[in-house]
């Protein structure tokens, strides 16, 4: 009912997003379990969401299974929309999946074969961001690298969605950590994301590569939609009035609640315990969020325990077929 009220009070911006989409409301529903969504953080604009990863028949967490989910999603990630049409169109004229297996493989190729690599990270938000919230992707920055083996600078992703209560356009700037340690993680999320909500224009702001680039290569595959969100982005056009910065963050980190043997666990339980950390998470990403300054601004964050970040990002590099074992 939310939606649709959004939909009728402003037709116009939130009727083209919606389409965006590329992933339904139920698609983490075999590899997520959730403890909670929309759990406001006191004191602050930041909402928090816990999930963790499932358990299968025999009681053993589905990381790996959970990893190629996600690795399977680095096209749509990386790859600019109207490319993606293209390679689509093609394939169904000529009833051949080469061009689609192509642009698979070219997504591949844009990620780093670095071993400490966030990008497994990266995906991760975006398919949380699109599958959770309903925020589509607003841009990739993954094709503009010119060395595979660097990272993109700026934000981890970028998503948008509508401000519900004046029909706003609202950017999302998105940060991704896996850390180890979970306070490391929050640490290191907020200290980044600050600046791309802090910094209010000029030159020098955070922001203003990402928007410079936003504005020269939006794609939806769709030029009137294009042209639509291209004022919101340029500072000269009265629509950049109506343009609000919102934070996305995803804070992984290894935590002891998953059972290490089979049948060891029954899922209620792993629930109850990532339960009880994420109550004193919450108290820690208060105080990161107050100390950033950025405490006013509307954050999501995403909290989501694995038994070992390394070995998802482990595997996600298996997928990706990045690593040597």
């Amino acid at each position: 009912m939310e939606e649709q009220a959004i939909a009728e009070q402003y037709p116009d911006i939130y009727n083209r997003l919606i389409p965006l989409l590329r992933t339904q409301p139920d698609d983490l529903n075999a590899y997520l379990e959730t403890v909670c969504c929309n759990v406001g953080i006191d004191n602050t604009r930041t909402q928090a969401h816990c999930h963790f990863i499932a358990l299968d028949g025999n009681k053993r967490p589905r990381v790996k299974d959970f990893a190629k989910f996600i690795g399977n999603r680095i096209t749509d990630f990386a790859i600019p929309r109207s490319e993606i049409q293209r390679a689509l169109n093609e394939a169904i004229k000529t009833g051949s999946a080469t061009p689609t297996a192509k642009l698979n493989a070219k997504a591949q190729k844009l990620f780093t074969r670095l071993p400490q690599s966030g990008e497994g990270g990266e995906v991760l938000l975006s398919v949380l961001a699109e599958t959770v919230l309903r925020l589509p992707q607003m841009f990739t920055k993954m094709v503009l690298k010119t060395n595979t083996e660097m990272h993109v600078h700026g934000s981890d992703g970028i998503h948008v969605g509508v401000n519900k209560s004046n029909g706003n356009l609202a950017l999302y700037w998105g940060e991704s950590k896996l850390h180890g340690n979970a306070a490391q993680a929050a640490r290191e999320c907020f200290a980044s994301i600050a600046p791309f909500l802090r910094d209010a224009g000029g030159s020098d702001a955070a922001q203003n590569r990402d928007l410079e680039l936003m504005r020269d290569g939006i794609d939806f595959n769709n030029r009137e939609l294009e042209d639509a969100l291209k004022g919101y982005l340029d500072p000269d056009d009265p629509k950049s009035r109506q343009l609000e910065y919102r934070g996305l963050c995803l804070i992984g980190f290894d935590s002891d609640a998953y059972p290490t043997t089979p049948n060891s666990k029954e899922m209620e339980q792993v629930k109850q315990d990532i339960e009880t950390i994420f109550d004193e998470r919450k108290t820690h990403i208060q105080k990161r969020v107050i100390e950033e300054k950025i405490d006013t601004f509307e954050i999501e964050v995403f909290c989501l325990p694995f038994p070992s970040v390394e070995n998802y990002r482990k595997a996600f590099r298996f997928e990706l077929r990045l690593a040597n074992e």
